[in-house]
């Protein structure tokens, strides 16, 4: 497949529309169902349950999705496996039993692990060789802003109608997303198919960066899915919307403030402020009680991942070739499934022992860990492997005009 010469082609823009929409469908789901859970008498750690075991079908199905993504037509594969997704929001409403539930959350997991692979793998096929980490840099802010702007859509319908309400409106956002892609005209050639080797389907050069993102991602799976529970305890619903707002506009306002520094290579100072920023806002959730805090910390919030989520997710793009890239975005996205997972079922525990409030400062301690990952071994990692994949790229380049 041909890629274009400029970042925003036509079906850049037509990815980075459905990729907003696809991930403010799924994350608008994770605060609704705590809320729908207990109106339908299910409490405490069941509703963990429920959360994580969407992140348990998710990390078991990721290395197929990479097996299915470098394997087959990744256009057609992504076309069929976002229209599976669409049909699991009505199960909710179908089947509103806690053992059905379950299933329900098991079978989203799956078809979700391959449609959260496959449009980062898209993206950059569709992207000139020499712009794809700038351009996934800018594609990986959807992951930003469909997770805050997902669920600000389904809360507001849920306070204003009904769950049953939400889960239809995420279902029509779902099936847009499902239109907006098919307009793509993405065509790849024949592909000589391997036997599906679980050893193969994980990328190991991945990985490194994938652990580190687990751990900056356990407070984000804990506040998405617990900040509803925690805004009914301290009577702050009608502000808990607003929240959901100020954490978009953090994620706007840091990609717009920080782009060129990302651009110049300038990333180890984002990650840091980034960690430091998140590591404050985690540890004000003990002090918690007015509108106005709640507001700040989901501003906070925003700037702090509106910064590192695209930055890792370019870390591993940016260094990975092309006929790669499936396998070695299903593995870093192992990273979402397993850090959500691990904090929406560690809340869940903690909910019932110390409460939220000190629930949500104690995993700021994952930031920590992760900052030290970071500073000791994956920022040496990263510019290791990107001086290989330019020495390479350059290397491929020389021998094809060469042979011109």
């Amino acid at each position: 497949m041909e890629p274009a010469k400029k970042i925003w082609n036509r079906n850049f823009i037509l990815l980075f529309i459905t990729n907003l929409l696809v991930l403010a469908a799924f994350y608008a789901s994770i605060p609704i169902i705590p809320v729908y859970c207990q109106e339908i008498g299910i409490t405490g750690s069941k509703v963990g349950m429920v959360l994580t075991a969407m992140s348990i079908s998710t990390i078991l199905f990721r290395p197929v999705a990479g097996y299915l993504l470098d394997n087959f037509n990744r256009y057609r594969v992504y076309l069929l496996f976002l229209a599976l997704f669409c049909l699991s929001f009505p199960g909710f409403i179908v089947f509103p039993v806690f053992g059905l539930l379950i299933i329900i959350r098991l079978y989203m997991g799956a078809v979700y692990s391959v449609c959260g692979s496959a449009t980062m793998t898209l993206a950059g096929d569709v992207l000139p060789p020499s712009k794809i980490t700038e351009g996934i840099s800018r594609f990986a802010f959807t992951i930003s802003i469909g997770m805050a702007a997902g669920p600000y859509v389904g809360i507001q319908v849920q306070n204003r109608l009904s769950s049953k309400a939400s889960f239809l409106t995420v279902f029509a956002i779902a099936l847009i997303a499902l239109l907006c892609v098919s307009c793509c005209k993405i065509r790849y050639p024949r592909t000589e198919r391997k036997k599906f080797s679980l050893r193969d389907s994980i990328h190991k050069p991945a990985l490194p960066f994938m652990a580190n993102m687990t751990f900056l991602m356990i407070p984000y799976g804990a506040v998405i899915a617990y900040s509803s529970i925690l805004a009914q305890e301290k009577n702050l619903m009608s502000v808990l919307p607003y929240f959901y707002i100020c954490l978009v506009i953090g994620m706007l306002l840091s990609k717009l403030s920080t782009q060129k520094m990302i651009d110049a290579g300038k990333h180890r100072i984002l990650v840091y402020v980034s960690l430091v920023l998140l590591i404050l806002t985690m540890a004000s959730y003990l002090f918690l009680s007015t509108g106005i805090h709640m507001l700040a910390a989901g501003f906070l919030f925003g700037l702090g991942y509106g910064i590192v989520q695209p930055l890792f997710q370019s870390f591993v793009t940016g260094t990975t070739p092309a006929p790669e890239r499936g396998v070695a975005n299903a593995t870093y996205l192992l990273s979402y499934d397993i850090g959500i997972g691990i904090g929406s079922l560690l809340m869940g525990c903690l909910q019932e022992s110390i409460g939220l409030q000190k629930g949500f400062a104690l995993t700021a301690a994952a930031y920590i860990v992760g900052g030290i990952v970071y500073a000791v071994y994956t920022d040496r990692y990263y510019r290791g492997r990107k001086a290989c994949f330019l020495a390479n790229d350059n290397g491929q380049m020389r021998r094809a005009e060469e042979s011109v």
